[in-house]
């Protein structure tokens, strides 16, 4: 699958503040109009949302001086907290050109592409793609429910939640963001936590935004 034109469907999250524009991370197309990114993206609040378009196709240089861009408006659709996937709205006409499916699509070794904005919390605004391994299926309880999840062989970096994470031509997850036990080591070197250093993130299965949108 050529992926050219993924900056017709990935977009950047973010909220309007009287300095401009802040990064939240990315989100995707998932119907007519909706996006779909992580509840902590977005931390459930709607307050001066918006999303931005990528005005570079992925095969473009992008200038990275220029901060000019097209912002839309997003409103919060749904939310689920236990699987930390959040929908917007936004006043537009668009529709994906790919389908949702799942984490049964693939297994560990499968070779997946991953989409997103790395380093966004520092106003950095490049459309990346990376291609990574499959390490692992795993079940992540959250409030007593068991949820698909899988592992990349990568390093995530803030700006990257809310990725999507294509198999061949579908979307089979969503990325979540390292694997970080406790949550926080509660220490920062340079703006980074030691214990995201590491090749090891987790992605929640699309099959549970698919059962969203019905």
């Amino acid at each position: 699958m050529s992926y050219n034109d993924v900056s017709s469907y990935v977009v950047a999250i973010a909220r309007n503040s009287p300095n401009g524009a802040n990064l939240l991370g990315t989100g995707f197309i998932v119907g007519n109009g909706l996006i779909a990114t992580t509840k902590h993206v977005t931390n459930a609040d709607e307050n001066n949302l918006s999303i931005i378009i990528p005005k570079y196709k992925l095969n473009d240089y992008q200038d990275t001086s220029d901060g000019s861009v097209d912002i839309l408006k997003a409103s919060i659709e749904h939310v689920d907290s236990i699987k930390d996937i959040c929908i917007l709205r936004i006043q537009a006409n668009v529709a994906p050109g790919y389908n949702l499916r799942g984490s049964d699509e693939i297994s560990p070794g499968s070779i997946v592409t991953v989409f997103g904005f790395p380093h966004a919390d520092y106003g950095r605004m490049v459309l990346t793609q990376q291609t990574t391994q499959v390490g692992a299926k795993v079940l992540i309880q959250s409030q007593g429910i068991k949820n698909k999840h899988f592992v990349l062989n990568t390093q995530a970096r803030p700006g990257q939640s809310g990725g999507p994470v294509f198999f061949k031509d579908s979307i089979v997850g969503m990325l979540i963001g390292s694997y970080a036990p406790g949550g926080s080591s509660g220490i920062s070197l340079a703006g980074v936590d030691p214990l995201t250093l590491h090749q090891t993130t987790h992605v929640i299965s699309a099959e549970y935004i698919k059962e969203m949108l019905m």
